[in-house]
């Protein structure tokens, strides 16, 4: 689909969203408030049976956490599987999940960071929509995401996202589906069949709390895996860093990002409001983006759920 197509709605007011916990542990004063937020929007809400279980850090079991996922997907009047939480969780569930379910009943996914795992495995084996915006837990507090532009994805219509010329590491312009999401995620999904191929895509990374050595070493290890080569343009979010230490100082972020980034010869912006920030926008990956660091925008639409075809 174009960027000058017609929208067509991910969710309408009276649709079924489910919401399940693939990774951490929720709160349950935080998924309480947040699933009211959801039926304030006019939405009905299944939740999983097993969402508020704990296994230490985890929500549960891997299988019933997987099982509440899998009947979600499962369940053709569904719309919208809305995370929980991010945390971390979700990629032992990747052997256990039923892809095809998505395939039979298309929908959308809907979280953050790490449901990155989810949306990477998802993008290339469906045909669903992935949105990376605010988890359930976040919803009941608006100073956590930006909702003009929820709403806007979740109405099918372009996100745009605008930014400083100062935030332009190197201008251009790219066009390409939008991949990626939480930097550590993406990290450790690299030498798996999960791992998605940002060759001909506009690469979009973010995290939080890591400190710059650990950034290095991550963006180190993306350089020299040459899981970069053919990306048509880089979009970064935060990279909000852990406390300092008393002794070594670190690097500035955007120097990383420099070394990195600037030899591939493509686009690349820091400082988009996406990811573990408040105010969050929200991001629709899969779907077909545009860049233009002179216009100080990124536009990208949401991705339209549908049934792949047989072969």
């Amino acid at each position: 689909m174009s960027l000058a197509a017609p929208p067509r709605p991910l969710l309408s007011k009276g649709d079924t969203v489910a919401v399940v916990s693939p990774g951490f542990g929720v709160r349950a004063a935080d998924l309480a408030a947040g699933v009211r937020r959801l039926e304030e929007l006019g939405f009905r809400v299944v939740t999983g049976a097993h969402v508020l279980d704990r296994d230490g850090y985890l929500a549960g079991s891997d299988a019933a956490r997987a099982g509440d996922l899998n009947r979600a997907l499962a369940r053709p009047d569904v719309r919208a599987v809305w995370f929980a939480r991010g945390g971390y969780g979700a990629a032992r569930l990747l052997d256990r999940v039923r892809w095809e379910h998505l395939d039979r009943a298309p929908k959308a996914l809907i979280g953050y960071s790490d449901v990155t795992a989810l949306f990477a495995a998802a993008s290339s084996r469906t045909a669903c929509a992935c949105l990376y915006g605010p988890v359930v837990a976040e919803l009941g507090d608006p100073r956590h995401y930006h909702l003009g532009s929820l709403r806007g994805a979740l109405r099918g219509e372009p996100s745009v996202v605008r930014f400083a010329q100062a935030r332009v590491v190197r201008h251009g312009r790219a066009r390409g589906p939008l991949v990626g999401g939480n930097l550590t995620v993406l990290i450790h999904l690299l030498g798996t069949r999960y791992a998605p191929d940002p060759r001909g895509s506009i690469l979009f990374l973010e995290d939080v709390g890591e400190p710059a050595y650990r950034l290095d070493r991550m963006l180190t290890h993306l350089r020299m895996s040459g899981w970069l080569r053919g990306v048509a343009g880089v979009v970064l979010g935060s990279f909000e860093p852990a406390p300092r230490r008393s002794f070594l100082r670190d690097r500035p972020v955007v120097d990383l990002v420099r070394e990195t980034f600037s030899p591939l010869g493509v686009p690349v912006v820091t400082g988009l409001r996406a990811g573990h920030v408040p105010g969050k926008h929200t991001l629709p990956l899969g779907g077909d983006a545009h860049l233009d660091t002179r216009a100080g925008t990124l536009r990208a639409l949401p991705r339209t759920p549908r049934r792949r075809p047989r072969r």
